[in-house]
């Protein structure tokens, strides 16, 4: 947390001197829990007591791009079912321009807690603390009008609150630019990068290279992105991993309120890089396909994953509507987690813009594991009232149900769950990322 410790000094300061927006929020949540466990019997009911507090931070301009969103919350568990304490959220990117065109800096950074094995239940003792960040500089050298090449250094640390994963990553890039129109840009990249563990017993070091093409249209209301091209992974035991990388990303900013998107992918990843990939850009519009990634066992195992999702997104002044349907294929070099994902999820919105907000939400995931004999679903639904007493203070209800039914009976169970909640914003551009 050390490096985000630093972003928050260096936007603290550059607020201070360019205007960015700045917001805070404090607020309480209470969740009751009839299967705090999520055990197939005998199930024990839960009272939580959460305290959250939390930052975020928008800056768009010549010199600097930054999206920040920093959370620290404290729960209490009444019934002792799980060990009180605190819990961290961080998502931050950005991109300083120290001399325009020429030389700027990037910082990512995403703390989280994930899934340390995806066959099992998701509860507290199920979840582990994970921080990762990359920084360093990209040089651009430009040849006339239209060519520029781009060099880039990059160091990054991978954290883990337990196991001995934790890893340090350095990646130098190279690239040929082309720039066919103001909107339209063409490029040749290469991106080779280290990733040496603390613990070389038990994990195995690597060294990757990367050679893609990528198409980067940037319109006001149109985004595509292609990326074509192949993997070569070195290990120092278990020797070459080769594939191909494909890339697409297409997002539509249909009207003023609403946006579609799909992403299709296939390529090499590691837990490592998968949650990097989930941090905002900078320069992000509400027309960006959102970031995903695959969670599972935690892992210094490389794994092929397969995926394509498409979205809808409408937020208008009586009905908001949001949906996400998507496919998943992750194949583990060596770690028994082969699976399938197939599912989506709906949120629909009554009166987004009046005081009093109604929202009805649902999701369904089908899980088929591959190195075994198991297929799982799960599936969501609820209801949410949220009344704002005004432009800063908002109190929420909210009630779910969630079903898992499996193919092995153990892995079944049944969750109600009731949720209020009281929250002070500074601004909207401050919302809790409590999941």
């Amino acid at each position: 947390m050390s490096a985000l410790l630093g972003l928050l000094i260096l936007v603290q300061h550059t607020q201070a001197a360019q205007g960015g927006e700045l917001a805070y929020g404090i607020g309480y949540f209470g969740e009751y829990s009839d299967n705090i466990g999520r055990v197939p019997v005998n199930p024990q009911s839960e009272w939580i007591n959460s305290a959250i507090a939390g930052v975020a931070y928008r800056e768009n301009g010549a010199a600097l791009d930054a999206r920040l969103l920093a959370q620290a919350e404290y729960r209490d568990y009444k019934n002792d079912t799980y060990k009180d304490g605190p819990l961290y959220y961080a998502d931050a990117s950005l991109v300083w321009r120290i001399a325009p065109q020429r030389l700027s800096w990037v910082f990512i950074d995403r703390y989280d807690q994930v899934t340390r094995d995806i066959t099992i239940p998701n509860t507290p003792d199920n979840m582990v603390s994970v921080n990762v960040f990359s920084t360093g500089p990209d040089l651009f050298l430009r040849l006339g009008n239209v060519n520029t090449l781009v060099f880039g250094l990059r160091y990054g640390e991978s954290s883990y609150s337990e196991g001995d994963l934790d890893n340090s990553r350095y990646q130098a890039s190279a690239s040929w630019q082309y720039a066919a129109s103001r909107e339209l840009t063409y490029s040749l990249n290469y991106q080779g990068e280290q990733v040496t563990y603390e613990n070389e017993i038990l994990n195995d070091n690597s060294m990757r290279n990367d050679v893609f093409f990528r198409a980067d249209l940037r319109q006001v209301r149109t985004q595509f992105l292609l990326d074509l091209g192949v993997t070569r992974i070195d290990r120092d035991r278990a020797g070459e991993a080769d594939g191909y990388v494909a890339r697409l990303t297409m997002a539509q900013q249909l009207s003023s309120g609403s946006s579609a998107g799909v992403l299709i992918s296939s390529e090499y990843l590691d837990a490592g890089a998968a949650m990097l990939a989930t941090a905002t850009s900078p320069t992000s519009t509400s027309g960006t396909t959102p970031s995903t990634m695959t969670t599972g066992e935690l892992t210094s195992d490389l794994y092929y994953t397969k995926r394509a999702e498409a979205y809808y997104d409408h937020r208008g002044s009586s009905f908001g509507l949001n949906t996400r349907i998507f496919f998943r294929d992750v194949d583990y070099e060596i770690a028994p987690q082969d699976r399938q994902e197939a599912g989506g999820r709906m949120l629909l919105a009554y009166n987004p813009a009046s005081l009093l907000v109604a929202t009805l939400f649902g999701s369904y995931v089908d899980i088929t594991y591959k190195g075994f004999t198991r297929d799982d679903q799960e599936s969501e639904a609820g209801i949410r009232f949220l009344y704002r007493a005004n432009s800063s203070l908002s109190v929420t209800l909210e009630g779910r149900k969630t079903w898992h039914s499996s193919t092995d009976a153990a892995h079944e169970f049944i969750d109600r769950r009731v949720l209020l909640s009281l929250l002070y914003s500074s601004s909207p551009l401050f919302a809790t990322a409590r999941r």
